[in-house]
């Protein structure tokens, strides 16, 4: 294949094959004269602009995902980066192969195209010892190293220590629910990894911001103390041991940020978890209520109440949505001296690499996270 043929498939995002050990070499061949790089010599008439934010090591489940494929595609264009997919096959040969190729995206009419590296080591059994030391010398200088595992930490413990020890910035995707509370504690364990982050995690930003909302008032303040009841309700594409993450992030989140202990040991059936806090002025029941839906993928949140009590004056606040698939939510707060009409708020669920991007675009260091963990953890622990 000619320079300027194997050029185009590789801007076509058409995987080339080459040696691992020439990638780098290969890459500056690919790109081609005509590939601008950002803080590189400036081009009169550049086809495409190639821009690298950091270097994103990714981890596919055994055996590849094809939602992994498309999900890249999409966190590409929205936070390019130099892209190192780790695939564990069944080949019984002891090497690693790599395939290249750019993803690119248009940012607005009339531009250059936009586009950063994708490469793609494959390893069997045999080799997946080798892909620390292939991946090491891939990495751009002077860039952050992020690692996102999206398969259970457990499959391949060696590997996740050796990579999750050395990337600046870990990103657990795990599905939601399914995920095991061992593989919770291995993925998100902060002597491995200080900054280490779940997906689910992300789900809940904005059902965060409603809620904290209905404390903004001066005069409502104290209730934050006075919180005794909340409940959560969720859908899910199946019931599982444990409730959906995103629920029990989202009373996890409340615990670490209003300072309340875990008290009894909590409740499970199907579809229902309760549990008791103990907040600065008594108990706070919890209630997280799971309904099936099989047309889900992952779990969605539907509804968050949040009771209090002060003297004789109860108040309540609620977020809802209207039905299980809107992605619009109804707010209610129904307080004591607060005066506000109920108002509906567009607030679609975020998917997968929407999350994944947020996670990349987030602070590195995240308090409220490192607070709330030890609370997931006691929620869905069995």
């Amino acid at each position: 294949m000619s320079v300027d043929t194997a050029s185009d498939a590789f801007l076509q995002g058409q995987g080339i094959q080459v040696d691992p050990s020439a990638i780098e070499t290969e890459l500056v061949r690919l790109w081609g004269p005509a590939a601008e790089r950002i803080g590189g010599p400036e081009l009169e008439h550049p086809n495409v602009t190639r821009v690298v934010l950091a270097n994103l090591v990714v981890v596919a489940p055994r055996g590849g995902s094809k939602r992994l494929e498309d999900e890249l595609g999409i966190v590409a264009a929205r936070f390019p980066s130099r892209s190192i997919v780790l695939n564990r096959t069944t080949d019984s040969a002891k090497e690693v192969t790599a395939l290249v190729s750019a993803q690119c995206h248009l940012p607005a009419p009339g531009l250059p195209q936009v586009c950063s590296e994708l490469i793609i080591l494959n390893a069997g059994p045999d080799a997946v010892s080798l892909l620390p030391g292939a991946v090491l010398p891939l990495l751009e200088a002077d860039l952050p190293f992020i690692l996102w595992w999206a398969d259970d930490p457990q499959n391949a413990g060696t590997l996740f220590r050796d990579l999750a020890g050395e990337c600046s910035r870990l990103i657990l995707d795990l599905p939601d629910p399914g995920a095991t509370v061992a593989s919770l504690r291995l993925g998100l364990d902060p002597a491995i990894n200080a900054h280490a982050r779940d997906t689910a995690w992300f789900g809940i930003s904005q059902w965060r911001e409603l809620l904290a909302q209905g404390f903004d008032l001066p005069c409502d303040r104290d209730r934050l103390r006075k919180i005794s009841v909340v409940e959560i309700r969720v859908s899910a594409p199946s019931l599982t041991e444990q409730p959906p993450r995103l629920a029990a992030w989202l009373v996890a989140w409340l615990a670490g940020q209003l300072g309340w202990r875990a008290d009894a040991t909590p409740k499970r059936t199907p579809g229902k978890l309760t549990a008791t806090f103990q907040g600065p002025e008594g108990p706070v029941e919890i209630a997280i209520d799971v309904d099936v839906d099989p047309k889900l993928t992952t779990s969605r949140l539907l509804g968050a109440r949040i009771s209090t009590a002060q003297d004789d004056q109860p108040g309540v606040i609620r977020v809802e949505r209207p039905e299980s698939n809107s992605d619009e939510v109804r707010v209610t707060f129904d307080m004591p001296m607060t005066c506000l009409l109920p108002r509906f708020i567009h607030a679609p669920e975020l998917d997968g690499p929407r999350r994944v991007a947020a996670a990349l675009e987030s602070s590195r260091d995240d308090l409220p996270f490192r607070k709330a963990l030890p609370h997931l953890l006691w929620l869905l622990d069995a």
